[in-house]
């Protein structure tokens, strides 16, 4: 049992930032995030015997954050936009770089929010840095065709956040 505490911390230790990103790209509730990061913790824990090294662990894992998130919001079929905080800015005010970089990150964080589900989750993965192929296995489509769906989903978020900048 021992060594399987072991491989679960090694586990969270390399993956824990990118589940609870994904849990965040998710969910626009704090305290919804907490609780689908501690399931999908969870879930991980219960199928680590199931792992059978066919994809990478990464894979393995996002493809477990995937389906409990799928299988949560499913059951917790509340509004996930909730408030959205206002974020209209003074003219006048004088911004940083690092101002600027919040603002955009905001902005795109709203956007992605506003996405469908299965497309909120395939954003989060690129932003991870996954590769197309690794997307695809995790959500069960075809390389090229997640390939098609990531540019209409990076399409969408623009026109989204244009429309954020025109308000």
């Amino acid at each position: 049992m021992q060594h399987q505490k072991d491989i679960f911390n090694e586990i969270l230790r390399e993956n824990s930032a990118g589940i609870y990103r994904i849990c965040k790209a998710y969910l626009y509730d704090k305290s919804h995030v907490d609780d689908l990061y501690q399931e999908i913790l969870l879930q991980v824990w219960k199928s680590m015997d199931s792992y059978k090294g066919a994809a990478k662990i990464s894979t393995w894992i996002y493809r477990i954050a995937v389906n409990t998130a799928i299988t949560y919001n499913a059951q917790h079929k509340k509004t996930q936009l909730n408030e959205l905080p206002d974020h209209t800015e003074i003219a006048d005010e004088p911004q940083t770089a690092a101002k600027e970089k919040e603002s955009q990150l905001t902005q795109l964080t709203i956007a992605i929010n506003q996405l469908e589900e299965h497309d909120r989750i395939i954003i989060s993965l690129v932003l991870e840095g996954l590769s197309y192929k690794e997307i695809a296995e995790i959500t069960g489509g075809s390389t090229n065709n997640t390939g098609v769906r990531i540019t209409r989903i990076k399409s969408k978020l623009l026109k989204l956040m244009d429309n954020q900048n025109d308000v």
